[in-house]
């Protein structure tokens, strides 16, 4: 009987079946850009300019002012790459795929999603919103249902669509959230989840689906006192000097730099800031909502620092108070204007976070199909994540080597539809 030799073909479908069932971050997040790569006859390289949702400002009576149409875009660049050797024998590749997959495939698709959904962390890092719960002296609480109820209303005030939203928390605060909600809910398959499998369910609270993830970052905020204050200057933030054509971990397209007499202390990149008297509006009529807007600083900035870079970019209205277009805020901040860090002086916290699946986006791309001077090659997608495996043959030590490879992109589309729900690790 011929051996039933397992195929690269295989692998790669094995491989991404087990993808599916390993991170859930990564299965929430927007792929809807990925067929604009690596398109047959229609190539456009490694950056896609993602074009933002244009902006108008309503006019009143018959007499126009026809104003241009400015349109604004995020560039989506795919610029990671990451791949898991292995080594086998012919003998290991004729065994059934479950023992296959088990002691092969499964180990080195955890490793290689683990390492590109670190990368999609970063991500969390740009989200320009904070809602966390207190107490009357300011020290944070685990998130009740109220602060979740508050980081929901926070994403319908930006204009965020209702469906498909995401809770993503570290495990220590599911842990807390399953804890103080156990119960409360009434669908009984909702609640069997939280007792039996001591997890969150989906359709809760308005969230489409709850899930815990090990790589949720954890941040540690700076020493900055909160008492710098504006002179009244902003401009576009330019890291480096230079003009901003890709989104980075250290950069948005649409962001500001704030100004500021010199900071007493540091403030770290992901911090949640505000600035006295300066309000986020309803970004569709304009409308201040008279609450702090909030941004989030793209940079580390050190102690005595006179600048902060921030997102979203401050975008006031006319000196005469009529709207413009991409208006973020309600008015410019004025000179002496008090710069204020949400969270306490040196607190460490679990970032978890709210989200619209609409505020991220990833992209794999079809790496090409080798054919010469290889084994055997295969390349399969699903759920819009692309995998390639190659096998060669490796004379030095007589074995046949297979790697496991991806190449792709993340892109924070939309900073102001995902709120960070922190915790404080003790």
């Amino acid at each position: 009987m011929a051996n039933n030799l397992i195929n690269n073909s295989i692998i790669t479908k094995e491989a991404l079946m087990i993808r599916r069932n390993t991170n859930d971050f990564l299965k929430s997040l927007s792929t809807e850009y990925q067929s604009q790569f690596a398109r047959s006859g229609g190539k456009i390289g490694s950056t896609l300019n993602v074009r933002l949702p244009n902006d108008y400002v309503v006019q009143d009576g018959a007499t126009v002012n026809p104003e241009a149409t400015e349109e604004r875009s995020i560039p989506l660049m795919i610029g990671y790459r990451k791949n898991v050797p292995m080594s086998f024998s012919t003998q290991e590749r004729t065994l059934n795929i479950d023992d296959f997959s088990q002691r092969y495939i499964a180990p080195a698709v955890n490793a290689l999603v683990a390492n590109v959904s670190i990368t999609a962390m970063d991500l969390c890092m740009q989200a320009s919103n904070m809602v966390m719960n207190t107490d009357p002296n300011g020290n944070i609480l685990p998130p009740s249902s109220n602060t979740w109820l508050r980081a929901k209303a926070m994403l319908t005030a930006c204009n965020a669509p209702i469906g498909e939203r995401y809770a993503a928390l570290d495990p220590f605060s599911d842990a807390s959230v399953v804890s103080g909600m156990m119960g409360m809910f009434n669908p009984t398959n909702q609640i069997g989840r939280q007792t039996i499998e001591g997890q969150m369910g989906s359709k809760i609270l308005g969230v489409d689906d709850w899930f815990q993830d090990q790589n949720m970052p954890i941040s540690q905020a700076g020493s900055y006192d909160s008492k710098a204050t504006a002179t009244g200057a902003y401009g576009t933030y330019t890291p480096n000097g230079a003009p901003v054509t890709t989104i980075s971990a250290s950069a948005s397209p649409h962001s500001s730099v704030i100004t500021v007499s010199a900071t007493n202390g540091t403030i770290e990149r992901g911090a949640i800031i505000t600035i006295a008297g300066v309000n986020r509006i309803n970004r569709v009529s304009k409308q201040s909502l008279h609450q702090l807007q909030q941004f989030v600083v793209l940079d580390n900035v050190a102690s005595g620092a006179t600048s902060i870079p921030v997102s979203p970019a401050i975008v006031p209205p006319n000196a005469d108070g009529t709207p413009v277009p991409y208006q973020t805020v309600d008015a410019a901040p004025a000179a002496g204007a008090v710069i204020k860090m949400l969270l306490p002086q040196g607190a460490v916290v679990r970032r978890n976070l709210l989200y619209s699946k609409r505020a991220m986006t990833m992209a794999t791309v079809d790496l090409e199909m080798v054919n010469n001077g290889v084994v055997d090659c295969g390349r399969a997608s699903l759920d819009g994540i692309s995998l390639r495996t190659l096998t060669y043959y490796n004379g030095s030590d007589d074995t046949r080597v297979t790697r496991l490879d991806v190449l792709y992109g993340f892109g924070m589309l939309r900073p102001d539809w995902a709120v960070v729900v922190p915790e404080l690790v003790e």
